[in-house]
């Protein structure tokens, strides 16, 4: 079972008020995912007032309509298109540098004529949670926050950056902000529920012509739009950069992508994630930032053609120089232990080329770097580092112990709809933003480099916090030091 953050929410108005807590799960077991996207949806009014589609109910594990269908080369998609369609099926989406196409329509007899050829490799495209199912506490309004965007890197004026930012100074955030370029001309793509670009710390922050839904198939209405009617898209985001009026962020002059590869309800597909990674590396993105999972039983044959896509994409995106950085996961688990056991690995954070992190967080403000009771943990394959993801909601805890962030104006019925509220929360979705973030404030300062050479300037400047390795990886993010890395 894959629990899901530990969430507390709270609408922003009116300091010192009561924090609670509350802890949420989902199931997310061997699963499949696909689906796909416009690449040319064009991005919602900012100013406009968030409206609340219908909610549907769906399985955890559900398999779609759409086959993937990888080609051995694709200098033969074009024969093979032809094939398909002469069964009377359609290519609705194709990825030509995989040799992947998704196609709908299919019968199971045509699809097992398409298996058989040694050259092809077919799968049906399954619908699975990624993210846990947000549980709303009554909200409470914490600050009205006003004022002008902070001019240049030193966003130590944000209205809550002194009293809840603990994670951006652990990470030695805020003393990078002066030094280096705040990740100016770096690009990271967040590929999760959306994003809300009209919220106070986000306007301006998001690229319009890169913020797209890859949802191919929509089960909501709010699908067919890239605005997050989540909650968590918005979360993430404004933690990579934000404009440092009421919240500081890790790289204030980066610019923002959003690809929506999941649902409001946060479930999502492989195809659409796969066809989301894609995007992100035709949007030239330098990071990719993924804050979900799912677990899946690598040794399951029957998984290992979504596998193997999915670890070809990345591979893809890192080979254009494209750093990827992804959550560790939230139930406690040895994923060493879990692996060699049961065949199961938590993806995408376990496939090869992807930065998997864990979160630390403080118990009442003491002892920042302590690993979470939540984290996922293990070797090296399965934790590469960790970083502050909050660690409110434990007995006797204090609200300052969460991350906090931008909540989106679509989210929680409409409970954000001022687009100046924040919420706290915390789980290893947030702290994988701050990895991300840090990997576009590195590149801004040292110059382009590689995505191998860029991990390596973040993974051998970390700080030393704690033993064994396989709770810690190489150690907790610091930014400060990775900046000053040695350019490759």
């Amino acid at each position: 079972m894959y629990r899901g953050e530990l969430l507390t929410w709270r609408i922003i108005m009116r300091p010192h008020v009561n924090v609670t807590a509350r802890r949420t799960s989902f199931l997310a077991l061997a699963a499949l995912v696909a689906a796909c996207s416009d690449p040319a949806t064009a991005p919602r009014d900012s100013s406009r007032t968030p409206d609340a589609p219908a909610m549907a109910t769906i399985s955890e594990t559900t398999e779609t309509s759409t086959y993937l269908v990888r080609l051995g080369s694709p200098s033969g998609m074009s024969t093979t298109s032809a094939s398909i369609a002469a069964m009377g099926a359609r290519v609705v989406r194709q990825i030509d540098a995989l040799g992947l196409l998704y196609v709908q329509d299919l019968s199971d007899a045509n699809a097992a004529t398409l298996a058989a050829d040694p050259n092809v490799s077919i799968s049906r495209d399954r619908l699975m949670r990624w993210l846990p199912e947000p549980a709303l506490v009554q909200p409470q309004l914490l600050a009205g926050v006003e004022g002008p965007a902070v001019a240049g890197t030193d966003q130590s004026s944000a209205q809550f950056f002194n009293q809840y930012q603990w994670s951006l100074k652990v990470t030695k955030a805020n003393q990078a902000w002066v030094p280096s370029n705040g990740g100016a001309g770096e690009t990271v793509c967040v590929l999760d529920t959306g994003v809300d670009p009209g919220h106070l710390d986000l306007l301006g922050t998001v690229d319009p012509a890169r913020n797209v839904t890859a949802i191919f198939t929509p089960r909501f209405a709010s699908d067919l739009t890239p605005d997050d009617y989540n909650f968590h898209g918005t979360f993430v985001s404004a933690q990579i950069r934000s404009r440092g009026i009421g919240m500081a962020s890790m790289a204030p002059n980066a610019t923002l992508c959003s690809i929506k590869v999941l649902s409001q309800d946060g479930n999502g597909t492989f195809g659409d994630i796969i066809f989301g990674i894609y995007q992100a590396t035709q949007f030239n993105a330098d990071v990719i930032n993924l804050s979900l999972g799912g677990y899946v039983q690598e040794t399951n044959p029957a998984n290992g053609p979504l596998l193997s896509t999915l670890q070809a994409v990345i591979d893809l995106a890192r080979q254009a120089g494209t750093m990827v950085v992804a959550a560790s996961g939230n139930d406690g688990f040895n994923m060493g232990a879990v692996r060699e056991a049961l065949g199961i690995i938590n993806i995408p954070a376990q496939m090869r080329g992807v930065i998997s992190v864990g979160a630390t967080g403080p118990y009442r403000q003491k002892n920042f770097d302590l690993l979470t009771s939540y984290s996922n943990f293990g070797p090296l394959d399965a934790l590469d580092l960790v970083a502050p993801g909050g660690n409110g909601g434990l007995p006797e805890g204090v609200r300052e112990d969460y991350i906090i962030s931008a909540c989106s104006r679509f989210a929680l019925g409409g409970a954000c709809a001022s687009g100046r509220t924040y919420l706290f929360a915390n789980g290893t979705s947030f702290a994988a933003p701050l990895v991300a973030g840090a990997a576009a404030v590195v590149e801004s300062t040292i110059g382009s480099v590689p995505a191998p050479a860029l991990e390596a300037c973040i993974l051998s400047n970390t700080d030393a916090v704690g033993t064994p390795r396989a709770r810690y990886g190489r150690g907790r993010l610091n930014v400060l030091k990775a900046s000053q890395c040695a350019a490759f």
